[in-house]
C-alpha cells in the first residue's frame, strides 16, 4: 500500500523533499524513533531506497542486532581503515602531501624499491615493531651489499647508509601521517638511531690546473660549467636552474650569482624541466663570483645560453633545463682524465686557491 508523504507507517516515516522554487520532488527523507527512543533519519534520492533503508532498519530491531546508524558508520570506517594495507595508507600520504616534486620522486622511489616490497602487504592497523625493525635490518643489509657492488665496479664510495636513512624517513612520515588521521594510536617507527644521519661529502679541491683542464675537457656548452662551480660551490639542481638574469657580471669587480631556484632530478616522461624552490630558505642567497671567471661566462651566454632574462644559462640541446644525468656523465668522464675520484658538481666540488688561477 503506498504511503502519502508525511503519511505515519507501521514502522518509520517517509516524508517528500521538495524544491522551494520548483515544488518538485528532489529526495525523500525516511525516520524513525530507535531503540534507544532517539530519531534517527536519512535523506534518500529516490522513494524506494528509503523504503529499502526502513526494511532494513525494522529487521535489525527485530532480530536483537540493532545499532545506531551512527555507530555502524563508525565501525564500518574502522573495519575499512583495519584493511588498508600499508602500501594503501603510503599512496594516499603521498598524494595528500605538498611536496616539491624532487621530493615527491624521492617518496614515490622509496616506496616504490624499499617500502612496497618488505611492508607494502602488511594491513596498516596491524604493523608492528617488530615488523618495522626486521624491515630495517634487511633493508640495511641490502643497501650494504649494493653499495659495496658498486664500489667494486669503482662507481662509488658510500657505503649505503644514507639509502637506508631516506627510506626509513619516508616510512616514518607515512606512518606519522596514519597516527594524524586516527587509523595509528602510536607509529611503530621506533629503530633507536634510524633517523640520527649526518651526510658526509669530502670536497673535490681542484687546483688550478685541473680546474682548466676539465673546463677544456667538456663540451663547449658546458665548459664555463666548471669554473662557475668551483668558484660558487653552488649545487647541481642549482647550477643547472640558473637563468640570465640570475647573472650579475656588469661589474667585474662586483659580479655574483643570484641562486634563486633548483631543478629537480626526475626521472619520469615529460618532467624532466621542473624548477622549483631551493633545498631551504637558506639556499636563497646571492654568491660572488671572482673578476676571472666573467668573461667566461659572457662568452657562453654569447655562445650557449637561451635569449632573454628568462633564458636558461646552461639549457639542453633542445631547448629547456638540463638534465642531471647530461652533466654528472660528462663530469665523470673529464674527471678520470685528470685524476679526480667522485662527486658531480655542486656536491663539493671547491678550487683550492682561486688567486693561483689568476697569476
Amino acid at each position: 500500500m503506498a504511503h502519502k508523504s508525511g503519511q505515519k507507517r507501521t514502522f518509520g516515516e517517509l516524508e517528500a523533499r521538495k524544491n522551494a522554487k520548483t515544488k518538485k520532488t528532489t529526495g525523500w527523507r525516511a525516520r524513525y524513533t530507535g531503540p534507544d527512543f532517539a530519531r534517527h533519519s536519512r535523506v534518500f534520492a529516490d522513494k524506494m531506497a528509503a523504503e529499502a533503508w526502513l526494511n532494513d532498519e525494522r529487521i535489525l530491531i527485530e532480530r536483537g542486532q540493532w545499532k545506531s546508524p551512527r555507530v555502524r558508520e563508525a565501525e564500518a570506517r574502522q573495519a575499512q581503515a583495519r584493511a588498508i594495507t600499508v602500501s594503501e595508507w603510503a599512496r594516499r600520504s603521498i598524494d595528500g602531501k605538498k611536496l616539491r616534486p624532487s621530493t615527491r620522486y624521492r617518496y614515490e622511489y622509496n616506496l616504490r624499491k624499499w617500502i612496497a616490497p618488505g611492508l607494502g602487504d602488511i594491513p596498516l592497523a596491524q604493523l608492528t615493531r617488530l615488523d618495522v625493525t626486521n624491515w630495517y635490518t634487511e633493508l640495511r643489509a641490502q643497501v650494504a651489499r649494493e653499495a659495496r657492488a658498486r664500489h667494486r665496479r669503482g662507481n662509488e664510495k658510500h657505503d649505503g647508509r644514507g639509502a637506508a636513512f631516506a627510506a626509513y624517513q619516508v616510512l616514518s612520515s607515512i606512518l606519522n601521517d596514519a597516527v594524524d588521521h586516527e587509523l595509528l594510536d602510536a607509529t611503530p617507527t621506533k629503530v633507536k638511531g634510524a633517523l640520527r644521519y649526518e651526510a658526509v661529502h669530502d670536497p673535490v679541491v681542484l687546483t688550478p690546473e685541473q680546474m682548466w683542464q676539465m673546463t677544456e675537457l667538456m663540451p663547449g656548452y658546458l665548459a664555463a660549467l666548471v669554473p662557475l662551480a668551483a668558484v660558487t660551490g653552488l649545487r647541481n639542481g642549482e647550477l643547472r636552474a640558473l637563468q640570465r638574469r640570475h647573472l650579475n657580471l656588469d661589474d667585474p669587480m662586483r659580479a655574483s650569482v643570484s641562486v634563486r631556484g633548483s631543478a629537480s632530478n626526475l626521472k619520469q616522461a615529460g618532467r624532466y624541466n621542473e624548477i622549483g624552490e631551493p633545498k631551504t630558505k637558506a639556499s636563497k642567497r646571492d654568491v660572488a663570483i671572482p673578476s676571472f671567471v666573467v668573461p667566461i661566462l659572457r662568452e657562453h651566454l654569447e655562445q650557449f645560453a637561451g635569449p632573454g632574462p628568462d633564458g636558461m644559462v646552461f639549457r639542453a640541446k633542445r631547448g629547456g633545463v638540463l638534465h642531471a644525468s647530461i652533466v654528472e656523465h660528462n663530469w665523470q668522464g673529464v674527471r678520470v682524465q685528470v685524476g679526480l675520484e667522485g662527486q658531480v658538481p655542486g656536491s663539493g666540488v671547491v678550487l683550492g686557491d682561486p688567486r693561483e688561477v689568476m697569476r
